[in-house]
């Protein structure tokens, strides 16, 4: 872990070197360094256990998230976004992102080019621990897409290459949502392939998903299914979500539940048959918050595993 942390310091300091470098030259040009470039980030410090059946057990105390991201305004057309990641099994830093916007101030029309996330799944989860969802459609490829929005209705069309042969633009994507009224909202979405993304079968893919908010509560749900090629088994995925904004022990925070499932994913691989997820969030301070929560997972071989998380959350 110090070996880590000592690690990020170091290409940290050297970034903050450069930035401040480009901050003095840039200092003479209209606007400035600070006024055209956004800095942000995360660091999540995660405690867990878990016991399986059989008695099986595990704990550790680690660096979960390390994020660090850039958002540069080139001029009032072009912005560019790039996510620098934390890869824990690799231990080593990841350009995850880095895509342009492209689109004049007064259009509802923008493109955005680059390696950019697949807007495909929605995943509205106040949970930490992300739904099944999650794990088979956090898709991050090069992609090209054009979007069009006003207060009522986002569209969008894109391509990338994200299945089989992965130089190739082959798979399109669409979506849309709809705000039908204030908290409440719809939205659908297709993809014509997912072959070999996170190991899902070769087929058009669609997806279904609502919200709605009122005071401090927020339900959401989202339902994908899998129109697998050559085969008769289809792969379905479901997510429930609910969270509840409220005082916890004098602070701001939330309590949350989770519920997600997947049907006939027996062959894809380390996919769950369902994940259940119960907890608490309570503000510590500014940009920081600590997550209490239970996990309980089954396989498809019905193995249970019970975990334990206690999440130390902070942005900047």
């Amino acid at each position: 872990m110090k070996a880590r942390i000592a690690q990020l310091e170091s290409q940290l300091a050297a970034q903050q070197a450069t930035i401040a470098k480009q901050e003095t030259v840039s200092s003479t040009n209209s606007g400035g360094f600070a006024d055209n470039v956004a800095v942000s980030g995360a660091v999540e410090i995660l405690a867990t256990h878990s016991e399986e059946d059989g008695g099986n057990s595990t704990n550790d105390v680690l660096l979960d998230t390390f994020e660090l991201g850039i958002e540069a305004k080139i001029n009032e057309n072009v912005t560019l976004s790039s996510l620098v990641e934390y890869d824990s099994d690799a231990e080593k830093l990841d350009v995850t992102e880095a895509y342009a916007v492209i689109g004049a101030p007064d259009s509802n029309l923008s493109l955005t080019v680059g390696k950019a996330p697949v807007p495909f799944a929605v995943i509205n989860s106040n949970s930490w621990t992300d739904p099944l969802t999650d794990d088979a459609f956090d898709i991050k490829e090069g992609m090209a897409m054009v979007s069009w929005g006003n207060d009522s209705v986002t569209l969008d069309a894109y391509t990338f290459n994200g299945a089989e042969d992965g130089d190739t633009l082959d798979t399109i994507g669409l979506g849309a949502d709809f705000a039908v009224t204030e908290g409440l909202s719809f939205g659908a979405g297709y993809l014509s392939d997912v072959a070999d993304l996170n190991g899902l079968p070769a087929g058009d893919t669609w997806r279904v998903n609502g919200l709605y908010e009122v005071g401090a509560l927020a339900l959401s749900a989202e339902y994908i299914d899998i129109d697998a090629d050559n085969t008769s088994i289809d792969p379905t995925f479901l997510h429930l979500n609910a969270g509840y904004a409220t005082n916890v022990f004098g602070a701001d925070g939330q309590i949350f539940a989770g519920y997600s499932e997947t049907d006939d994913g027996q062959n894809v691989t380390d996919l769950a048959e369902e994940r259940i997820v119960l907890g608490v969030e309570r503000s510590f301070g500014e940009n920081a918050s600590v997550v209490a929560e239970y996990v309980r997972e089954e396989s498809y071989s019905n193995e249970e595993t019970d975990t334990l998380n206690l999440v130390l959350v902070t942005e900047f």
